[in-house]
């Protein structure tokens, strides 16, 4: 007769408490990421319209007013709501008008944690 001592088999694989955390992790991620992700894309079009201000006549020889309502047409077009035109700040650098805005988007995640980000833009980045 023979022997065999192979001992116990080992498991392989995830258990399902592994898996469920896993999932939990996964889960609390892309719930961030939902909530994250429409703040940033808010910023990228305000840096659009910045972008697109900084080579237009109304912000080489426009008044203040003419500048902050230029803006407001075009964050009306790209329905971007984070900034008015009411928080720009229109200064002079030199020869050249700068638009900038600084504002903060406050993001709430789970019960009693809230996160928040504050955001610049400017017509003077390239």
């Amino acid at each position: 007769m023979r022997s065999h001592s192979l001992g116990p088999k080992r498991q392989r694989g995830v258990s399902f408490i592994m898996l469920m955390v896993y999932f939990a992790m996964a889960g609390a991620l892309a719930l961030l990421g939902m909530k994250v992700v429409p703040a940033y894309l808010d910023y990228l079009t305000v840096k659009k319209i910045f972008a697109s201000m900084s080579n237009s006549e109304e912000v080489r020889s426009g008044t203040v007013q003419e500048i902050r309502k230029s803006f407001d047409r075009r964050a009306t077009i790209d329905y971007q709501k984070s900034v008015t035109m009411d928080d720009l700040e229109i200064t002079k650098e030199g020869n050249e008008t700068v638009v900038s805005a600084t504002w903060q988007a406050k993001i709430p995640l789970f019960i009693g944690w809230t996160l928040l980000i504050d955001f610049t833009a400017s017509t003077s980045e390239k």
